[in-house]
């Protein structure tokens, strides 16, 4: 007798439907400083992976920044976290994480922002650090433009 070893296809669930949605309006819609961009789904774990290249008229011009974008299983109730993993020089990026604090992460996030409002969103805190209202990190008084430029040029 020979036993069925076919399993029922999996049926991704709704965060990941709308994750896929995202980086599909994302793909139709490409942004010009996203390359490279893919969804990871692995054992409830959804990370969207990429590179970010940096803003014109900025110290991170002519940068490529990998990054991961982690989303929690509440998302799109609870907001993804951000990581720059190129090294980068910045004043709302974590120095030895890569976490990148954006209002729009953390104060006003709404589920209804979309992937490509996060990309938008993560490009201007690289066209306007804001060293007023920096991250809390050790290294910061390290940072500045000349050193973002330099660490552009080194590393990314």
């Amino acid at each position: 007798m020979a036993s069925d070893t076919s399993f029922p296809p999996i049926v991704p669930n709704r965060q990941v439907r709308r994750l896929q949605r995202d980086l599909d309006a994302a793909v139709d819609n490409p942004l010009p400083f996203i390359r490279e961009q893919e969804l990871l789904v692995d054992d409830g774990l959804n990370v969207v992976t990429g590179i970010m290249t940096g803003p014109e008229n900025s110290p991170y011009a002519g940068g490529y920044f990998r990054f991961v974008i982690k989303f929690p299983p509440e998302y799109p109730f609870k907001p993804p976290d951000f990581f720059f993993k190129t090294p980068i020089c910045h004043p709302n990026v974590h120095s030895e994480t890569g976490i990148a604090w954006h209002d729009q992460l953390y104060y006003t996030w709404a589920p209804n922002i979309t992937l490509s409002q996060i990309f938008t969103s993560m490009h201007s805190l690289l066209a306007q650090p804001n060293y007023k209202v920096p991250l809390s990190d050790k290294n910061l008084p390290n940072k500045s433009p000349e050193k973002a430029r330099l660490w552009t040029q080194q590393y990314a």
